[in-house]
């Protein structure tokens, strides 16, 4: 008769140990970014520009915030074709930090004849992507609804919100 053997408590421990190692090898390796994605690799839409003082490489964007943004381009893609970002710094700091306050404005270009603009608003950078989302979501309702009226957006080329 064959008889299955209990495993003994060292080959348990030992398991539980390597498991153990698995799991700090791996959050070692995600908090050092080895598999990241970020801007670099992945970069913003083409139909994504960005101009002002501020370089695209200054404000570090992660690969978070670049898919965000990414999404958010790419759910309006009927709506919008291109997306025009204006960059300041308002304390003209050396460096960005999460705290440093910029100064933005959006322009999106309609697929016909019209821009939804906005107007410069000031915002950290921590909140700049979160922000920039969020006006886009708006623009696009605020675009679909001035659209239903033909006779009114026949006479306007921009409309700001």
């Amino acid at each position: 008769m064959d008889q299955k053997r209990p495993l003994s408590r060292t080959r348990v421990r030992a398991g539980l140990i390597f498991l153990s190692f698995l799991l700090m090898a791996g959050v070692i390796v995600a908090r050092i970014g080895v598999f990241h994605v970020g801007y670099d690799e992945e970069g913003l839409s083409g139909s994504v520009s960005i101009k002002g003082t501020l370089k695209p490489e200054e404000l570090r964007l992660t690969g978070g915030e670049v898919r965000k943004l990414n999404r958010a381009v790419e759910e309006h893609r009927d709506t919008f074709s291109k997306v025009d970002l204006f960059l300041d710094v308002k304390d003209k700091s050396p460096s960005v930090k999460p705290g440093t306050v910029l100064v933005w404005a959006m322009i999106l270009k309609a697929n016909g004849d019209c821009e939804v603009r906005s107007w410069s608003r000031k915002v950290p950078r921590s909140e700049l992507v979160p922000q920039m989302v969020l006006y886009m979501d708006r623009a696009a309702k605020e675009y679909k609804e001035f659209k239903k009226h033909p006779d009114v957006k026949q006479s306007f080329k921009c409309l700001y919100i």
